[in-house]
């Protein structure tokens, strides 16, 4: 069945002027701390692109899909982290589109590498209501929507080999989504989001490591969201964890450490909201390309595992 343009929705919308656009929440984002926060560019000391495809909800028609790609790399005798964001959301009739660069200046501790980061860049939003099935075609909501919205973002990120903090703001701006002038005007405008994470690593045994780690988000007028991962690392080389997503998901994870080039990873979601009743779950996937170019030179306080 396609997306409904009822007349509840279309009354609900112009009553009220909507605040609660959600940022899309990756569930391998200890692996891809970019995606998250500008100052983690540069942080590997190594040349990195990932590729990551989620498709959430499965059997649900119009569910989000979401893809990245984040590629960073570190210079100036790993003091200086640059990187860029590419992003495609899509949900239903909404596609978005993003692209950010982000700028990282590092500071060597006696614990850590102390980085401050700030990112740029913009989205592109399109609403496509024609798309959707309307009871009344000549509804003046019933329309393509199109929005350009730069936006930028700051943050700060600390790491050593054993573990990470990191906090950022990376969209500061709350920038319309979309504003359709009517006899009653409509209007959405995005949140601002804060994120805090955090992860270590012990040693269990020789051969095996445990790595717990979280995720924090706070929005603007919406109650805090939390994500709490515990993840094995067995050999240095196989992954496999479980997360907790309040009031959404337990997931599943795993990454696999192919060679010193190339990682893939995984992760399902296994919903436990009341959508359960609808979808058999959400699926990602990974792929991550690390490469040591010859201007990189050994750093002891850079991280291994994140």
């Amino acid at each position: 069945m396609k997306l409904r343009l009822g007349i509840y929705t279309v009354v609900t919308m112009a009553l009220m002027s909507l605040f609660g656009q959600q940022r899309p929440v990756t569930s391998t984002y200890m692996f891809n701390g970019l995606a998250l926060n500008p100052a983690y560019a540069g942080s590997l000391n190594v040349f990195s692109v990932v590729a990551t495809n989620r498709e959430q909800w499965v059997n649900v028609q119009g569910a989000p899909v979401f893809q990245s790609i984040t590629a960073h790399n570190s210079f100036a005798s790993n003091r200086i982290g640059v990187g860029l964001l590419m992003t495609r959301d899509q949900v239903g009739v909404h596609e978005d589109m993003g692209m950010y660069g982000s700028y990282a200046y590092k500071i060597r501790t006696g614990r850590g590498i102390l980085s401050m980061g700030l990112q740029a860049g913009f989205n592109s939003r399109n609403s496509n209501y024609t798309e959707a099935d309307a009871f009344d075609p000549t509804d003046p909501l019933y329309v393509n929507v199109s929005k350009f919205a730069p936006n930028f973002g700051a943050g700060l990120y600390f790491a050593n080999p054993k573990m990470y903090a990191g906090f950022s703001v990376p969209y500061i701006l709350n920038n319309k989504i979309y504003d359709i002038q009517t006899d009653v005007p409509v209007s959405g405008r995005e949140s601002r989001f804060y994120y805090l994470t955090g992860g270590v690593v012990f040693d269990m045994t020789n051969v095996v490591k445990f790595s717990p780690s979280f995720l924090v988000r706070g929005q603007e007028r919406i109650p805090l969201g939390w994500d709490l991962n515990a993840t094995f690392i067995f050999e240095n080389i196989a992954y496999a964890g479980v997360s907790y997503r309040s009031g959404d998901a337990i997931v599943f994870l795993t990454q696999f450490i192919l060679n010193e080039n190339f990682r893939v990873g995984y992760a399902y979601d296994a919903i436990t909201s009341p959508l359960t009743q609808y979808t058999k779950g959400t699926h990602e996937i990974m792929v991550n390309y690390r490469i040591k170019l010859k201007s990189h030179k050994k750093d002891p306080q850079c991280p291994v595992y994140f």
